[in-house]
């Protein structure tokens, strides 16, 4: 394989850049492939044993034999050595200590939040711990306690802890072995140690049978969860990695195998991610960063599930939230629009014909019977024909909490929708709405993120099923999926983009139950989608390669709803809240990918986003104007038990196209008796009135017929 070399020397420290290469190996096979970058720490220190990061790549922390102190180095990028800056040591001997403690400093960790340090060496054998009052800031360091180790190993290497600092492990020369201690007070080694077991770790290079175990085993780093384990072999100048079926359990540690390194290695560690590992010895006097083809694994074949990284299975799982999530709102915009409208079908009259007189004159009497029977025809089928024009935004913000795999996720959403919609034959309604949404969900705290776009179509109607009381709901739609995905991994990006297409149906029964001003709803409901998201490429190290992917959703609803009236003569009022039990029966979704830069294994992921058992809650207010303009507000919180929530809020307007007409007949005058007969209409404050006059002594004789137009300002 091609190298391409650079060399810069500054303040005599070299750096060394490589190209990329990330072809998973094979065990035995050299390390030098995976290499990208190199840092000469001989400045600093000649003979480098140990080295740590702070929590976020940030920091370089190197120990060594050659100094009696612990060196502090800047990076420019986070978990990148090409080119970090000396900033600060701290002496572990006199005169910065009160004694001297070590000498020969072999392996350093901290504490989770920074603010304890530790160092072991082969000067005094013991376990030092120091308080930072500063995280990570070792110029404020201060000792506490040294614990000895004499009687477990005359010789120590190095040590580790677990992830909350409960288990303690070390390793030495003396017994060639590695030893594991529970820690009494987490990361507070005044308290005590206790062993609990011993194990001697097989080794790739040991001197004898590699089942007789490592000859020397050095510096130690777990995966995330404790399930996988990698020792430096100084002795055998390799890195050798070993499965442990029981998290952070040595006994259970099975060989994988080994990566030859030489230049007498020692130190080990790991970005967060496991994508890049660090190695430094005394030969080749440098940090050296390694570029894996997958996260806290060396070989073909060995990659893990992206359910060990808890970002990575937070951006997957908020792709079939996401899809759920847009079929539950564009089938709740709709049904919200179907229930605005039943809740004020009142002022959906779209005549008011109230006239029904009996007169002695002839010919009026049979004017206004063709009059009543032609407006009674008319109002039908204007019934029919008039669309009623609607729109609705909304927002909806939560908090999706963490999982024993998935990081917290962060959702916020918002939407406009456009609908139109009419009365059929049957005093039912039928109408479609176009839902445009933008969803932005973050995942975890290192900037993982998911930009969805989302465009549905939903076609909603309604039949009422007995006495106007009981209806049938029903939607259906299709939508549009557009995502740009985005997953951080120690400080750099992979991005892809992914689309799919949905379909989705809802049936909901429901009935009406009326006391006085009160009205009560309870009702059942069904819903069923189905999306399709395509395939999608990440690029970057790292990165997975992602098959097309189906995700179902099956819902059943039961709910309980309540309408209170409290208009007055000038606005129509009510008010509305609603209670629901939602079971979530179909939560998995099967994640199909494998891995860029080793496709030898295919994995399947079973993922389940969701909770079982749901319950959502809603308040909200419908307002009617005297124009008939109207406006509706709920705000609905969906919580998913267990597992967190969504609030959202809903606005909508729209206008009801009543249509104020008005039928009257009159009789004026004293001695001479007239009969007036109006029909008016009020359309936008513009009256229109068709008058006829006659006298009821000579009901032959028309005297006036008239049309007339005005508008009040």
């Amino acid at each position: 394989m091609k190298k391409i070399f650079i060399v810069l020397i500054i303040c005599n420290l070299t750096f060394i850049k490589y190209s990329l290469a990330a072809t998973a190996l094979s065990s035995n096979d050299n390390v030098s492939s995976y290499l990208v970058n190199t840092f000469d720490v001989s400045g600093e220190e000649s003979l480098p044993r140990g080295l740590t990061f702070n929590n976020d790549g940030s920091k370089m922390y190197v120990v060594g034999e050659d100094g009696d102190d612990v060196n502090e180095f800047d990076l420019s990028a986070n978990f990148d050595v090409s080119s970090p800056t000396f900033v600060q040591k701290y002496s572990f001997m006199t005169p910065t200590q009160s004694s001297n403690l070590e000498n020969r400093p072999t392996s350093v960790k901290f504490n989770n939040d920074g603010t304890k340090m530790f160092i072991t060496g082969r000067g005094s054998n013991d376990l030092n711990e120091f308080i930072l009052t500063t995280a990570y800031n070792i110029s404020t360091a201060q000792h506490e306690t040294q614990l000895p180790f004499d009687s477990t190993d005359n010789d120590i290497n190095a040590f580790d802890f677990n992830n909350d600092g409960t288990i303690l492990f070390i390793t030495g020369t003396e017994n060639e072995l590695m030893h594991q201690f529970k820690m009494n007070v987490a990361f507070d080694l005044s308290e005590g140690v206790e062993l609990i077991r011993t194990k001697d770790l097989p080794g790739l290079n040991d001197e004898n049978n590699p089942s007789n175990g490592e000859d020397e085993p050095f510096n130690i780093e777990f995966n995330l969860d404790g399930t996988r384990m990698f020792v430096i072999g100084t002795k055998g100048n390799d890195v050798n990695q070993y499965s442990l079926s029981i998290a952070f359990n040595i006994s259970t540690a099975t060989l994988d195998g080994g990566l030859n390194i030489g230049n007498n290695p020692t130190g080990i560690a790991f970005s967060n991610s496991g994508l890049r590992m660090f190695i430094t010895g005394t030969s080749s006097k440098s940090v050296r960063e390694y570029h894996l083809p997958c996260p806290y694994n060396l070989f073909s074949g060995g990659c893990p599930s992206i359910t060990k990284d808890s970002d990575r299975t937070g951006i997957a799982i908020a792709q079939i939230e996401i899809a759920k999530k847009t079929i539950d709102l564009s089938t709740d915009t709709a049904l919200n629009r179907l229930k605005w409208i039943r809740r004020n079908k009142d002022r959906q009259n779209l005549t008011n014909l109230n006239m029904n007189i009996n007169y002695t004159n002839q010919l009026l009497a049979s004017l206004t019977k063709a009059v009543q029977v032609s407006a009674a025809k008319k109002e039908k089928k204007e019934k029919e024909e008039d669309v009623f024009y609607w729109s609705e935004g909304s927002i909806a913000v939560g908090r999706i909490g963490d999982t024993n795999i998935s990081s917290t996720k962060k959702v916020n959403s918002d939407a406009i929708t456009f609908g139109a919609d009419k009365f059929t034959n049957k005093n039912g309604i039928k109408g479609l709405a176009f839902r445009v949404g933008r969803n932005d969900i973050d995942v975890g705290n290192s900037g993982s993120n998911l930009d969805t776009d989302t465009y549905n179509i939903t076609y909603y109607a309604t039949t009422p099923i007995e006495d106007d009381t009981k209806f049938l709901d029903t939607v259906f739609g299709v939508g549009k999926l557009s995502s740009d995905l985005l997953t951080v991994l120690d400080g750099k990006n992979l991005t892809a983009d992914r689309t799919g297409e949905q379909i989705y149906g809802t049936i909901r029964i429901k009935d009406e139950i009326k006391r006085n001003n009160l009205t009560l709803i309870p009702s059942g409901r069904f819903d069923i989608g189905h999306t399709i998201l395509g395939s999608y490429k990440e690029s970057g190290t790292g990165a997975i390669d992602v098959k097309k992917q189906h995700i179902r959703s099956k819902k059943i609803r039961l709910g309980i709803a309540a309408v209170e009236d409290l208009s007055n003569d000038q606005y129509t009022f009510k008010r509305h809240g609603k209670l629901e039990y939602v079971a979530d029966i179909d939560r998995y979704s099967n994640f199909k990918y494998n891995y860029v830069d080793d496709n030898s294994v295919n994995f399947d992921d079973r993922l389940k986003s969701g909770a079982l058992h749901n319950i959502n809650g809603e308040i909200g207010i419908d307002i009617i104007m005297p124009e008939n303009f109207s406006i509706f507000i709920i705000y609905e919180r969906n919580q998913a038990l267990k597992k967190g929530h969504t609030d959202k809020i809903h606005i909508a307007i729209g206008y009801l196209p009543n249509k104020k007409t008005n039928f009257a007949f009159k009789i004026d005058g004293a001695d001479d008796l007239k009969s007036n007969y109006i029909i008016s209409k009020n359309i936008n404050d513009f009256l229109i009135d068709f008058r006829l006059t006659n006298n009821l002594m000579r009901p032959e004789d028309y005297e006036e017929a008239s049309v007339n137009l005005s508008r009040k300002f």
